[in-house]
């Protein structure tokens, strides 16, 4: 799977923060927090229902006016939190930003900004609710939430995220194969050179062929390689025209140079008396040339200044 990219994260939270406050804010203050620390076992219930309309809910729990956690963390399914440093019910939640910020705020419901949580160490946002417990005291109702999730489910991407690794299998066999065929090319220039060391059989149109073999095994190993980092290794925001256009620069710029070594090479054959090659050699060059203004007037056009 694609590594977490927290800069990406982070950018979409400062884009979306707005609608993430209001979002959480209305989860929490639609609660009934009495209800669920009086019955703990409405926390599990309670956690899982949440979980089912906004799958980027993991953890559950209240907080007494000290800090100190009263009930049990109820976990939402699929919720890995067994990297979890400390216990949950009585540990000590004062020094927690989530926390500090609740007790500062004189609104009911606090929003924090992103933090790695303990739980999951993953990126996360806590909102809390203060609420008067039964013996007439503060409490804080905390819910943890998944960012990646959070932001996954404000794109409306949740199936493609499910179906995302298929496509990355798919995308990482295409590359491995490119990558494999630019190796046979390479194999077969260096069986040539070979051949031209001992035998000097027509030498300069060897050399020639040898030059062809080897730049196409540059262009398609750079296909492969933008394959794999795009749509593979690298976090990719379908959402960005900046994707896109990173996409499709690096692999105008292939075929760009692939053209142009060509025109090169025909050029060169011209000289050694194939003069029939001289006009496709020449059109080659105004193709990759018209190919390169054109990619500099896309990007100038699609520039995000």
């Amino acid at each position: 799977m694609t590594p977490r990219n927290y800069l990406y994260l982070l950018r979409k939270y400062d884009e979306y923060q707005p609608q993430i406050d209001r979002l959480l804010s209305s989860i929490v203050t639609a609660l009934m927090p009495r209800k669920l620390e009086a019955e703990p076992e409405q926390l599990k219930t309670m956690v899982n229902r949440l979980h089912q309309s906004y799958p980027f809910v993991e953890l559950l729990y209240c907080l007494d006016e000290h800090g100190i956690q009263t009930t049990l963390s109820a976990s939402a399914p699929g919720t890995d939190d067994s990297k979890r440093t400390e216990p949950g019910l009585g540990s000590n939640r004062s020094n927690r930003a989530y926390y500090t910020c609740a007790v500062k705020n004189e609104k009911v419901s606090t929003v924090t900004a992103p933090y790695l949580s303990n739980a999951t160490h993953q990126l996360a946002i806590s909102t809390v609710q203060r609420y008067t417990t039964m013996a007439d005291k503060t409490g804080y109702l905390v819910i943890n939430v998944n960012l990646e999730k959070l932001i996954t489910f404000l794109n409306g991407d949740e199936f493609r995220r499910r179906v995302h690794p298929l496509f990355q299998i798919f995308y990482a066999i295409i590359g491995i194969m490119l990558v494999m065929v630019a190796g046979l090319l390479l194999y077969e220039a260096a069986i040539a050179m070979f051949q031209i060391v001992h035998e000097h059989n027509d030498a300069p149109i060897q050399i020639f062929g040898t030059v062809i073999l080897i730049t196409l095994g540059l262009a398609i190993f750079d296909l492969g390689k933008t394959i794999l980092e795009e749509e593979v290794l690298l976090h990719k925001d379908i959402h960005h025209e900046g994707s896109t256009r990173r996409t499709i620069s690096r692999f105008m710029s292939a075929i760009v140079i692939a053209v142009s070594i060509e025109s090169l090479l025909l050029m060169f054959k011209s000289l050694l008396g194939g003069a029939d090659h001289l006009v496709s050699a020449v059109l080659m060059l105004f193709a990759a040339v018209a190919m390169l203004v054109g990619l500099g007037i896309y990007l100038k056009l699609t520039d995000e200044k």
